[in-house]
């Protein structure tokens, strides 16, 4: 009874980790946030939240193994459809485990793969956090607590206000600016005069 405690808690851990993660990484990319706070200070939680969400989620996912009151088996946390408990709401979680893992490898990944496909692969953390919330009210035996229910309904609908207010101000998000032209002087051919020639130099050098 001990272990379906842990891994129940774990699970629910993990869920909390990945909505902190989720949220840090909308924070950095919505203009009218990332006034307030800066776009590096958000990206660095957002990423260590990431990694922080593994320990939870494969104590959740060895605490299934070990525990006898409800048994499942490796195929049953690998392979969606394949457990007889709840199999579509298992199945759920899979797949927000499998993306979380994709978001993950991809993001280490970054620089052999570039950044357009890595800011494609990391679209997968907003659904991975959406079948995740699915998985947990449907699975969990502890969503019918009023303060769990009341988490997860919270928890969505706080991530849906961010996409929201991301998508609305998209195209607020400031250009980046061209370096700006600095005068070099050109050194003149024996005693000639000093000629000025514009070259564009980035600003700070």
């Amino acid at each position: 009874m001990t272990t379906w405690l842990i891994l129940r808690a774990a699970g629910i851990g993990a869920y909390l980790v990945l909505f902190l993660s989720v949220v840090w990484g909308l924070v950095g990319t919505t203009s009218v946030v990332g006034k307030r706070v800066s776009k590096v200070t958000a990206t660095n939680v957002h990423h260590y939240l990431g990694i922080a969400m593994l320990p939870l989620l494969a104590l959740h996912l060895g605490g299934l193994l070990i525990d006898k009151f409800r048994p499942f088996g490796v195929l049953d946390i690998v392979a969606p459809l394949h457990s007889t408990f709840r199999p579509v709401a298992v199945a759920f979680g899979i797949t927000a485990m499998y993306l979380c893992v994709v978001v993950l490898l991809t993001t280490w990944a970054k620089k052999r793969l570039g950044t357009t496909w890595w800011r494609r692969f990391h679209l997968a953390s907003v659904p991975a956090f959406t079948v995740a919330m699915v998985h947990g009210i449907w699975t969990g035996t502890d969503s019918v607590q009023p303060l769990v229910w009341w988490m997860y309904m919270v928890t969505g609908a706080f991530v849906l206000f961010l996409v929201l207010v991301r998508g609305l101000t998209a195209r607020e998000r400031p250009a980046k600016r061209a370096p700006k032209e600095r005068t070099l002087p050109v050194v003149p051919d024996a005693g000639g005069p000093v000629e000025h020639v514009p070259a564009k130099v980035p600003a700070g050098v």
